[in-house]
């Protein structure tokens, strides 16, 4: 594995010596040459032309962190496609949450606004737990995984966290 190429810098990831880095560099290229059009009219459709290069950007760098990914999907369209979808839709779903909090918030000024905030003062009073899994996932758009790290739990228990999170979240707001 060399340091010169894109995918040498992600040890783990990949372990390729520099002639096979070079064809998969090539074939991300031409995959991404192929499809990045067709993706990118969907996720602007999905959530507006600004946060449109990025979700397609997210669902390469989850297609390129697939290991075998050319050898085992068959259709790399469709697959870029769900992920694309995916991505869009998580965003989505943050984007409601925060406009739904954000009209709760309150609009005039203080020494500390923050602390007064209904949300702020929602948070509060959550386990830390909950409290960290909501802060990860809403205002810093970290995965499961990262959330599940960070917590030192099972990436499969962090949506329920959240679920009973945003309920708790809901219930205090209302």
């Amino acid at each position: 594995m060399t340091d010169s190429g894109s995918f040498a810098r992600h040890p783990g990831v990949f372990a390729v010596d520099s002639a096979e880095e070079a064809c998969l560099d090539d074939r991300w290229a031409a995959l991404y040459q192929e499809t990045r059009p067709v993706l990118f009219r969907a996720a602007a459709l999905m959530v507006g032309a600004a946060e449109a290069e990025e979700v397609v950007q997210e669902a390469f760098e989850r297609a390129i962190r697939y290991r075998e990914f050319f050898e085992e999907v068959r259709e790399p369209l469709a697959w870029l496609r769900t992920a694309t979808a995916r991505r869009a839709l998580g965003r989505l779903r943050r984007r409601r949450l925060w406009e739904r909090l954000r009209v709760r918030l309150p609009s005039y000024e203080s020494v500390e606004p923050w602390e007064r905030a209904a949300l702020a003062i929602a948070l509060g009073g959550l386990v830390p737990r909950d409290r960290i899994a909501l802060v990860l996932r809403y205002y810093q758009d970290a995965t499961y995984e990262e959330i599940a790290d960070s917590l030192g739990i099972a990436a499969s228990s962090v949506g329920p966290v959240l679920t009973r999170a945003r309920a708790k979240i809901r219930e205090a707001l209302t």
